[in-house]
């Protein structure tokens, strides 16, 4: 197989190759060496066998011919004992011994054989050994040689008999150097490591004391040229049998030597691993070839995947896992083109649900893409009626047709019930028992084979879509799954389609009345303007408030008060023309478009229509309640000319008919919008009077007539502007309660109050309380009741030292939580008084029944009191019921004699008005209080 040029090009080619190279190349190596290794330490360990077998063989080969010699020298001493001689005995001696001399104590010798050998000295040792009848072994250097010696006694037991002396011959002893190896060399030494002989004079081990300690061993040596040597050494032991010390046999060899062989082997097994590695190479390049170009040619295909080219095929022709991968990558392309296909499909029909909701146009595309899908003769696309459940309206194409046909017909019970029993779709084909839903089929496309689909979004059944094929067909999952995506498309744009249109009705029409809401009505009014404006006529805009209306929803509930408000709408739309237009704004806020009059008279008569209608009783709960409404009225062009100022001042115009106690109609003025301009003043600078503190008291005396002594005070607020001076409440209160602001303010006038009271307490001024009026919003604020604590506790005050003031107007209010703070400040200590009793909502049961200590006659009863008594009955009846409830009772506004006259024979408890003194700052009431002797010594 020829490699191509560009092969090794390839980053994952090289790095492959590498990978093979290094995971062939380094265990070869590897193995390589450690062989080498191994086979040169089995060389070496193979030479010193050889050496040890050496030295053994030759220790054990002298030792022999020493116990011969000895068995040899021992017979001559016993013939000489016998005084015989072996008639032989130079053809004995010639070939072991260089002489044999016979040596007496007085130094006398007979030389038996050879030449007469000197006298040898012994010490005490060796004579006793030998006169033990044992033999001594001697060495002695003499001219660079060393000459070996036998001794034996004649007679042991007669020392005069003299000492046998054999001078060994060495070449008998050594052997004959013929018979030794030349690849080595074996040495003798002595106990004192003197060479005796040696095969080979020129090689002879270095510092060999330093390496023969034991009996038995190896070393290495190296001589003065760096040649390596091994050597083994063996001991023969002498000292028993001779009494001499041990010698050492040394075999030594080069190194050199003993590997000798392994050259041989070097040159077979590296060449063996070079080749193998070369195999290696050209088999690893030839198997990666075969990886790569397959790999290379899914990478083409991939990057045409990648430019989004799906039809070309990727052509491996090989049967292995390659081969395979190919034809899936093929398949998985195809799959992928088919895919992107159906997405680009469903992404343009998205934008087309997102931009236009054009369902003829969505449709149209829906039908084309799955006929090009399934190939079906025909595709049909059913959407059921939004207001009809048994109609639905149709879409379809035929297969050779490019026209979208739409018709309604209708949808028949039973196939509604398959389409939701099967949510994957079902066959409808010869052999169903369904003829009402092939009836029905049939109507839609005459066919026996259809597929249903049916189209569901958010649990809800929308439609459905037919498909007609000659034949029962078999889908593979992902055309399946393709058809289900475009059904889900169109059943999204379907459901979207309705829901706009519910959301589209439900942003333009009230829920609960059914009548136009504000944005519609803005949108009517806009229409209108534009119609008035080019005919020149007038519009009139009436808007309308119920009167009392949170009433009816705190006494009835608010269900109750919704079915006031859409009967409310019936009768508002009796009043008008049918192209007037009825809304309601919100809450129990209505507004009518009177378009087309000449005279104003046709907007006051609607008006009186409307109060007229409203007016009537309204059944709710089985109980009759009258509901009457304020209307403000503006006209176009006087009152405004674009729906801003229009809506703006009808809205002015009602506030005033509600100011001036409702049941009427109002037209705008334009001084009403000076009204509003100075409200929306008033209520900044409130806002700023809280922040900068511009709040102050005014305390006025309550007095009991009888003794004419201040029981206590009523803090009054006042409002110390800084550029209009001190402000009376009645320029701001009513304006606080309606921005809410009355509630801070109240609290500003309670901390003060309190911090003041006890202030006097501390300066000795025996005031019993201090009594504050609080408004509805501050009493029914859910932290009403814990503000009054905090201020009990921070100022150390006695709960009875505070009276909290209330109108009537409160009761009018939540009952229940009005009850249940009442009794809690009641159990606190605190007291209770109902301020101005009388001018408004009275009821005798909650007199009776709520803890309240005090009644307050409003000064419009105490004004009416005339110097001859007459004119005081209310203020009379009023302190009458007080005491027969067991309440105590203030006048206010009391100013003459006649008034104070009057109250006191009432037996009124407590005078509050300009008779005794105005509203004072703290300071002032301090000097009241000096004067009229009420300061006590603190």
């Amino acid at each position: 197989m020829g490699l191509e040029k560009k092969f090794l090009r390839s980053k994952v080619a090289r790095r492959m190759l590498a990978f093979f190279i290094l995971s062939a190349f380094i265990p070869v190596l590897f193995l390589a060496f450690l062989s080498y290794w191994e086979s040169n330490r089995l060389l070496v360990e193979q030479a010193h066998t050889r050496l040890n077998s050496a030295s053994t063989i030759y220790k054990t080969s002298i030792y022999d011919k020493l116990l011969i010699l000895d068995q040899l020298v021992n017979d001559v001493s016993q013939h000489l004992t016998e005084n015989t001689l072996p008639t032989n005995i130079e053809a004995m001696f010639s070939e072991k011994f260089r002489s044999l001399t016979l040596q007496f104590p007085e130094k006398r010798t007979i030389t038996l054989h050879g030449k007469t050998t000197e006298n040898i000295p012994l010490n005490a040792d060796a004579l006793a050994h030998l006169f033990n009848g044992k033999s001594l072994l001697l060495t002695k250097q003499s001219d660079q040689n060393i000459k070996i010696y036998i001794l034996h006694a004649q007679n042991s037991l007669v020392h005069k008999n003299g000492i046998l002396i054999a001078e060994i011959i060495s070449d008998y002893l050594w052997g004959d150097s013929g018979t030794f190896r030349h690849d080595s060399t074996l040495c003798i030494y002595t106990a004192d490591y003197i060479k005796i002989f040696c095969t080979n004079p020129n090689t002879h081990p270095q510092n060999i004391k330093e390496h023969t300690h034991a009996t038995k061993g190896n070393f290495t040596w190296q001589d003065e040229n760096n040649e390596k040597y091994i050597a083994n050494y063996d001991e023969i032991f002498l000292q028993p049998k001779f009494l001499t010390s041990r010698w050492l046999v040394v075999a030594t060899q080069p190194e050199t030597g003993a590997l000798n062989s392994l050259k041989k082997f070097n040159a077979i097994f590296w060449g063996s691993v070079i080749l193998s590695m070369l195999l290696i190479l050209l088999f690893s390049m030839m198997q990666i070839r075969r990886v790569l170009v397959p790999l290379e040619q899914l990478i083409d295909g991939t990057r045409r995947l990648g430019s989004h080219d799906f039809t070309t095929q990727v052509q491996v022709t090989s049967s292995d896992e390659f081969g395979e991968l190919a034809s899936s990558f093929n398949i998985m392309s195809e799959k992928l083109g088919d895919q992107f296909e159906t997405l680009a499909a469903l992404s343009k029909i998205d934008q087309e649900i997102l931009a236009t909701l054009n369902i003829e146009k969505i449709a149209e595309d829906v039908l084309i893409h799955l006929q090009q899908i399934t190939s079906a003769h025909s595709v049909c696309i059913s959407v059921i009626n939004d207001h009809s459940s048994q109609a639905m309206h149709t879409y379809t194409i035929g297969k050779n047709e490019k026209n979208l046909l739409t018709r309604t017909l209708s949808l028949l019970d039973n196939t509604r019930q398959l389409l939701i029993q099967n949510p994957n779709g079902l066959w409808i084909n010869d052999e169903l028992t369904y003829p009402q839903a092939q009836a029905q089929a049939s109507e839609i496309i005459a066919s026996p084979h259809l597929f249903l689909l049916p189209l569901n979004w958010k649990a809800q059944m929308v439609g459905f879509i037919s498909l007609e094929f000659p034949v029962t067909m078999q889908w593979e999952t992902d055309k399946i799954k393709r058809i289900q995506d475009y059904a889900d498309r169109i059943a999204v744009a379907f459901f979207t389609k309705n829901r706009e249109e519910l959301l589209l009705r439900q942003a333009r029409i009230d829920a609960l009345t059914g009548l136009p809401n504000r944005f519609l009505f803005v949108e009517q009014l806009q229409k209108e303007l534009a119609q008035t404006q080019r005919t020149a006529e007038k519009l009139a805009v009436l808007y309308i408030d119920l009167d009392h209306f949170k009433k009816i929803n705190d006494s009835f509930g608010h269900s109750v008060g919704d079915k006031l408000l859409c009967e409310a709408g019936i009768r508002l739309q009796q009043c008008v023309r049918v192209s007037d237009t009825v809304a309601r704004l919100g809450g129990d806020e209505f507004a009518i478009i009177i378009s087309q009059f000449n005279s104003e008279h046709q907007v006051t008569t609607v008006a009186n229509h409307v109060n007229h209608a409203l007016a009537q009783p309204f059944l709710l709960d089985q109980e009759e309640n009258i509901v009457t409404a304020s209307i403000g009225i503006a006209v176009y062009p006087y009152d405004g000319k674009n729906i801003e100022d229009l809506m703006r001042n009808s809205d002015i115009a009602m506030y005033r008919a509600k100011a001036e106690s409702g049941n009427q109609y109002v037209f705008f003025e334009e001084s009403m919008n000076a009204e509003v301009i100075k409200r929306a003043t008033i209520e900044r600078e409130l806002r700023r009077a809280i922040s900068e503190q511009q709040f102050i008291l005014h305390y006025q005396p309550q007095v009991d007539p009888k003794i004419n002594l201040i029981r206590g005070v009523e803090a009054l607020v006042r409002w110390n502007h800084p550029e209009k001076g001190l402000v009376s409440p009645e320029y701001f209160i009513g304006i606080a309660e309606d921005t809410g602001l009355i509630a801070e303010i109240g609290h500003i006038v309670l901390t003060e109050a309190c911090a003041q009271y006890c202030a006097w307490l501390n300066q000795g001024i025996p005031l019993e309380y201090v009594a504050v009026n609080v408004s509805v919003k501050q009493f029914c604020h859910p932290n009403f009741l814990q503000t009054i604590k905090d201020l009990l506790r921070d100022n150390n005050m006695q709960a009875h030292c505070l009276e909290i003031e209330i109108t009537e107007s409160v009761m009018m209010n939540d009952t229940e939580v009005v009850v249940n703070v009442l009794y809690q400040l009641k159990q606190l200590g605190v007291q209770l008084s109902i301020d101005d009793f009388g001018t408004g909502y009275s009821s005798m049961s909650y007199l009776e029944q709520l803890p309240f200590d005090t009644l307050k006659i409003d000064m419009s009863f105490v004004r009416k009191i005339q110097p001859n008594g007459e004119g005081g009955t209310i203020a009379a009846t009023i302190t009458a019921m007080a005491h027969a409830l067991n309440k105590k009772v203030v006048a206010e506004g009391v100013e003459t004699q006649a008034q104070l006259d009057f109250l006191h024979k009432h037996n009124c408890e407590l005078i509050q008005g300009y008779f005794y003194s105005r509203p004072l700052p703290a300071n002032e009431l301090t000097l009241l209080c000096n004067q009229r002797g009420m300061i006590t010594t603190v």
